[in-house]
């Protein structure tokens, strides 16, 4: 009797499901369902890129030409000088903003004693990047074109601009260089210290190559926000841009870029032809982004073999 006793407990014992084993198997369920929503979300999302991308693409490559940038169309519409503007004050507001954003962001990492000082830049920086873009427009209007305005020094130009671009994105590309370059290891930085190089050369040689490629990012995220840019270039820019002398390179001149070129065309209309100039307008902003994206990965990776040694 107490054998057959013995038996039953055992195999009572044997029947009860082990908990470990059912937080296990709960967890790979639990692992399984989220990778897969996970995946669902980023096939979901590359397919609305993509659609948006093919659509504008299949309606505006047809309209785009030589003669749509460089000549009149039937109802005297001109987008040479917008295209001018655009590359004008991107490229003038990225050099501003890259020494100022990535000088900083070596300082706040490699130099500067963490504590009241740098805990305040980086809250003010997180603040700023957070601000709607026409309240800076606003703040540009009422420095650059109303008080330096006032002596004919600035008033309605690309240099306006260019400097309220630099105030909008100038946050941003701090805060992602700043994290860019926490991300390399310090096991680098003290193995190039062992070797005898100076904190300078460290920076210059180690850090920079290895951060380079989030760097990149960092500024071809913010191009794209230069480029995209509508409602802080209306008040500082100009909604306008003359035909006379439009390829000057002079940074007073007013400068009226693609995008407020759509949104005027969106808002006042351009002719019998603005729907089609509008398709051009909007394939021709994601082809620079794309001349953007490609130009900054070729030339950071040229930078990178330069800096590391092996060019």
């Amino acid at each position: 009797m107490s054998a057959i006793a013995g038996e039953g407990q055992a195999t009572k014992s044997s029947a009860r499901p082990d908990p470990r084993r059912a937080r296990r198997t709960r967890a790979r369920i639990a692992d399984r369902v989220m990778t897969g929503i996970f995946w669902g979300a980023a096939i979901a999302v590359g397919i609305l890129l993509a659609y948006i991308i093919i659509y504008m693409l299949s309606k505006g490559l047809s309209v785009i030409s030589w003669d749509f940038i460089t000549k009149y169309d039937a109802s005297g519409n001109f987008v040479g000088a917008q295209v001018f503007n655009s590359f004008y004050m991107v490229t003038l507001s990225l050099l501003i903003c890259i020494p100022i954003a990535f000088s900083a962001a070596i300082y706040l990492v490699e130099y500067a004693k963490q504590g009241i000082f740098t805990t305040v830049l980086r809250f003010a920086a997180d603040t700023l990047a957070g601000i709607p873009s026409i309240i800076l427009g606003l703040f540009g209007f009422l420095v650059f074109v109303t008080v330096l305005g006032s002596g004919r020094f600035m008033g309605y130009s690309r240099l306006a601009g260019a400097l309220t671009l630099v105030m909008l994105n100038l946050p941003l590309l701090l805060r992602v260089s700043e994290d860019a370059l926490r991300t390399v290891p310090n096991e680098l930085r003290e193995a190039s210290m062992s070797v005898g190089a100076n904190k300078f050369k460290t920076i210059w040689r180690v850090m920079l190559p290895t951060a380079l490629p989030a760097l990149t990012t960092g500024v071809i995220l913010t191009a794209g926000k230069m480029i995209g840019e509508t409602a802080a270039l209306i008040f500082t820019a100009g909604s306008s841009a003359p035909v006379n002398g439009w390829f000057s390179l002079d940074p007073l001149y007013p400068g009226q870029t693609l995008t407020i070129l759509l949104f005027n065309l969106q808002a006042e209309g351009g002719g019998a032809n603005a729907v089609n100039i509008q398709n051009g307008v909007a394939t021709l902003l994601i082809l620079f982004l794309l001349i953007f994206n490609l130009g900054l990965r070729y030339l950071a990776g040229a930078l990178s073999k330069r800096l590391s040694g092996y060019a």
